[in-house]
């Protein structure tokens, strides 16, 4: 087999990888996004039930990683 060859299998193989891999990545990224929505609407459920992430290591773990706007008071 040529190099020429060789070469081109090699990129046509690592092309199909490359989209294999987007396309779960892509499937990732959305299963990301739902499970942070779906923490937000938690926490947001658990303040208005009077919770005080501020209690606890993990109540403030979700403090920090809120966004600026997110209201606590």
């Amino acid at each position: 087999m040529s190099m020429k060859k060789i070469r081109e299998k090699f990129v046509k193989e690592r092309l199909e990888t490359l989209r294999s891999t987007v396309r779960t990545l892509e499937a990732a990224e959305t299963a990301v996004g739902h499970l942070r929505d779906r923490k937000w609407e938690l926490v947001r459920e658990l303040k208005d039930a009077g919770h005080d992430f501020t209690a606890t290591s993990e109540g403030m773990d979700i403090v920090l990683s809120s966004s600026p706007s997110f209201n606590w008071k």
